[in-house]
């Protein structure tokens, strides 16, 4: 029978709602273009309870990259302990930097420090970013 392995091995904690809000509003004041911040602000600070979840590649696709710079594996070693969001399709997860740079996903992701101190956008193809 084949191994079915799943995206994390082990599986990280969710991300909580105050987590988010510690991270995303700091993330879209300091790091979504100027012109995008408010339609930012409406899809992931203010959504209704039963509205669904609006993708986190959405946000990605907001970032000003000129405020970016290629990220290099172990640029962030310093900061390995330093805890965010990892941001993915429709999840959130609790991680810390050295986690969030090791996890394997097959789509954008985000890793958001809390406060918004810094942050790696990971494409599906192309180099990754880290803004700061």
């Amino acid at each position: 029978m084949p191994n079915k392995q799943q995206r994390f091995d082990p599986s990280p904690t969710l991300a909580t709602d105050v987590g988010l809000e510690t991270a995303i509003q700091p993330f879209i004041d300091r790091f979504v273009k100027e012109e995008k911040r408010e339609r930012a602000t409406a899809l992931f600070i203010s959504i209704a309870p039963k509205q669904d979840k609006a993708s986190w590649h959405e946000l990605i696709q907001m970032i000003d990259t000129s405020r970016a710079r290629p990220y290099a594996p172990g640029v962030l070693e310093p900061w390995n302990a330093v805890r965010g969001v990892f941001l993915v399709d429709h999840e959130a997860y609790a991680v810390t930097t050295q986690t969030a740079m090791g996890l394997y996903v097959l789509e954008d992701s985000l890793f958001v420090a809390y406060r918004s101190t810094f942050a790696v956008v990971r494409y599906k193809t192309g180099a990754p970013l880290l803004l700061t």
